[in-house]
């Protein structure tokens, strides 16, 4: 038996409403105040000028944390981009909070590497864009990379066109003659730069001279659109063959060269000649290799949104981005 005198002696009284209890009930909910973390990037400094730049040079590092991470430091530019966009963001997102103490951040695990999963596409859609005084990527024009002391930019990223990128824009995927003075001399020189490499548009014949790749000129004319009004069925070293006609039209460029040493054009590009068609290495008579670059590239080797905005029309890194010759060949 309950004793209550307690309850008279301090004067209580009972105010708890007497009812029955629900039998529905089932157990107790405790409030969480667990602070939930969401995914952050923090900068130990204000970001401001080429962000590629400032990591390279060490200026600035940036530490992730998450729920299940604790707060780390971020290796490189390349794994703070894959993880910006795997998780739909840019550099926009990253906080500043410059009034963290440096022994913290030098007391800080630092994530795995994960710049083997970096590619031109992640860099596009993490939004970094070269900043002044670089108008190219300075992370693709870093020597001695390895060296802390040593470390240094190769001019070009400065540069916006330099003249052999203006060369490789204009004769990517179309031909050039050294000279057109006979028939042995424009079949013998006969090239289609593929990849910034001049390839003979001719294969040894069966007597051991050149013969052109009739096939690959009739697919160019095609293919580009062209129109050209040529004789299929003529020879050709004759008048109207569709080697003769591009050459008049000034679809082939004659250089009108004599191939020595130093000659413009010619002479700027590696080459290779039409006696090197049994390594594979040039168009051949079928055509097939010229379709494939032209599946591969859409003939427009320069025109990728997410180069264009570190590199210039000519650029040797667009290359980078196709298979290269052996997946034509």
């Amino acid at each position: 038996m309950i004793n209550r005198s307690k309850y008279r002696e301090y004067k209580l009284e009972q105010n708890i409403e007497s009812g029955n209890l629900d039998s529905a009930f089932d157990y107790f909910v405790e409030s969480d105040d667990t602070e939930l973390i969401e995914d952050e990037f923090i900068s130990n400094v204000k970001i401001s000028g080429d962000y590629h730049d400032m990591m390279l040079k060490e200026d600035i590092e940036i530490a992730f944390q998450s729920a299940e991470i604790e707060l780390a430091l971020i290796p490189n530019y390349e794994t703070l981009e894959v993880m910006l966009v795997e998780r739909g963001l840019t550099y926009d997102a990253i906080r500043v909070q410059t009034n963290i103490d440096d022994f913290i951040y030098n007391n800080l695990y630092s994530l795995d590497d994960r710049s083997e999963e970096y590619s031109n596409v992640i860099r596009f859609k993490s939004g970094y864009r070269p900043a002044f005084p670089f108008v190219r990527d300075p992370g693709d024009h870093i020597r001695n990379l390895r060296s802390t002391s040593g470390r240094y930019y190769n001019e070009i990223v400065y540069q916006k066109q330099i003249w052999q990128e203006k060369l490789r824009a204009q004769y990517e995927g179309n031909i050039i003659v050294l000279n057109n003075r006979s028939y042995d001399n424009a079949i013998e020189s006969i090239r289609m730069m593929i990849y910034g490499e001049w390839r003979a548009v001719a294969f040894k014949g069966s007597w051991g001279g050149a013969y052109p790749a009739i096939k690959t000129l009739v697919y160019y004319d095609q293919i580009n659109g062209l129109g050209l009004d040529y004789n299929p069925d003529a020879k050709p070293w004759e008048d109207n063959s569709v080697l003769n006609v591009m050459i008049d039209e000034g679809v082939i460029t004659d250089l009108q060269g004599d191939g020595k040493d130093g000659e413009p054009i010619w002479n700027d590009f590696n080459h290779y000649s039409w006696r090197d068609s049994a390594d594979g290495v040039n168009l051949d008579g079928s055509g097939n290799r010229y379709q494939r670059y032209i599946d591969t590239t859409n003939n427009e080797v320069f025109n990728l949104e997410y180069m264009q905005p570190y590199e210039p029309e000519g650029s040797e890194l667009y290359y980078n981005e196709y298979g290269g010759w052996q997946e034509i060949q």
